[in-house]
């Protein structure tokens, strides 16, 4: 096991490094783990023997997650002006009107902005290696299946510890850790915190069933547990709505995944339940701070201040729907909705407007709905393996770690509703990480 120990090593500091770096969203810094990331995956598939590799991804999500840059690449090929012109009438109008400075054009690609699309094509790639990458390393650790993502939890406890010591020493208004926004620090805790939660759960239950004395396993969970209060405070701290909302949602669900399969009896299923929901609560109104709990209420000097930051996500969504409109079937391309939306802006004139707020419509807007029906296929491929081994999975250990994937994976999909966490290099890389580990332990 030398070599897939030196892998999850070596891409476990690719990730911390970009978690370090204000999370990847400087090309300089991201280019760094995307390096580190394609070296270290080819190197594993070189040395690796075929007979070690884990069960193939059925082929219709391979085809799939191949499309996917295959389509980006099909963003950026030159195409005869009146082949552009056909597939997006758009973008053969601006190339065309380009005339004037740059006579006798005759081809164009797709994507409006070549430079944004080729960065957005290579951070695809690396989200692919690091999920086939960790599914195969979490195929090689499948008898201690919580293996790889606890560098996930040791990146994401580093990161709550600063934000914690940055709310509560006043060095900063929100906990934000290396991230330059805290919603997005909130979206990599949030990813992490059910992972933390249900490990406990798991060291518990096979520390039962193990024959030896209990208390190691019982010191374990309760080292993942106070990992998961940790990862929960910092989320309280960052003051993100959302990101504190999800979590205790998310919470929910996965403990009622786990009661729902692990108890057979409908009146114990019931208490479990209202228990957990209790506890829950309790959670909610104890955990928050004034700053949050202002903020959640929407009341206030700073509420005003909120409910203007509110109105303006959702203008922000108004005008990114006639930027969808133009660009109906491919596209902008890639990268491209900042140069893109200055023509709709309507909002915070002033400023420049990277992202949409709201990751499905941003992903609308430069894939098209062409694209976007790929990304929709992927995601859903994904999802339902996790789905099928939370209701077939015999095994509790790898049982609980899928319903903890879910739960992960639930947590960052609702919170793009209303943020760009997944155009965040760094949480986008822990997706895939979680992604890949809850598909292979998916499998019966």
């Amino acid at each position: 096991m030398l070599g897939p120990t030196i892998a999850l090593i070596a891409l476990s500091l690719a990730l911390g490094w970009a978690v370090l770096h204000r999370a990847g969203v400087y090309p300089a810094d991201w280019s760094v783990t995307l390096l580190a990331t394609g070296v270290v995956t080819c190197c594993y598939w070189l040395f690796t023997k075929r007979r070690d590799r884990a069960p193939a991804v059925r082929n219709w999500l391979r085809i799939a997650i191949w499309a996917l840059p295959g389509y980006i690449a099909l963003q950026l090929v030159p195409l005869p002006l009146g082949v552009v012109s056909f597939l997006s009438p758009a973008r053969a109008g601006l190339a065309r009107s380009l005339a004037p400075v740059i006579p006798g054009i005759r081809s164009t690609p797709l994507s409006s902005d070549v430079a944004a699309t080729v960065l957005g094509l290579f951070t695809i790639l690396g989200y692919i290696a690091t999920f086939f990458l960790v599914r195969e390393l979490a195929w090689r650790w499948n008898a201690s299946c919580w293996i790889p993502v606890i560098p996930l939890l040791v990146i994401s406890t580093l990161e709550g510890i600063l934000g914690i010591y940055q709310f509560v020493a006043g060095h900063l208004a929100h906990a934000s850790g290396t991230y330059t926004n805290y919603d997005h620090f909130s979206g990599l805790l949030e990813m992490t915190f059910p992972l933390a939660a249900l490990f406990g759960v798991a060291l518990i239950r096979s520390g039962k069933k193990s024959e030896g004395a209990p208390l190691l396993p019982a010191l374990a969970a309760c080292l993942a547990w106070a990992v998961a209060g940790l990862l929960l405070l910092g989320i309280a701290c960052s003051l993100s709505r959302g990101g504190f909302a999800i979590s205790l949602c998310t919470l929910f669900l996965v403990i009622a995944l786990s009661v729902g399969f692990h108890v057979s009896s409908r009146r114990a299923r019931l208490v479990g339940l209202l228990t957990a929901g209790a506890a829950i609560l309790v959670l909610a109104v104890a955990l928050p701070s004034q700053q949050l709990i202002g903020r959640l209420v929407l009341s206030g000097p700073e509420g005003a201040g909120e409910k203007a930051s509110i109105d303006t996500r959702v203008q922000l969504w108004q005008e990114t729907l006639p930027l969808i409109a133009q660009f109906p079937v491919f596209g902008c391309g890639l990268g491209a909705y900042e140069s893109n939306f200055l023509q709709h802006q309507r909002v915070a004139y002033g400023y420049r407007i990277q992202f949409a707020h709201n990751d499905y419509l941003q992903a609308l807007a430069e894939l098209g709905f062409a694209g976007f029906a790929i990304l929709l296929a992927v995601v859903f491929g994904v999802m339902s393996q996790i789905f099928k081994g939370m209701s077939r999975l015999a095994e509790e250990d790898r049982r609980l770690l899928v319903i903890a994937c879910g739960g992960s994976l639930a947590a960052i999909l609702l919170h793009s509703l209303v943020d760009f966490n997944l155009h965040i290099p760094a949480n986008a890389m822990t997706l895939a990480w979680i992604a890949g580990v809850g598909s292979i332990n998916g499998l019966d």
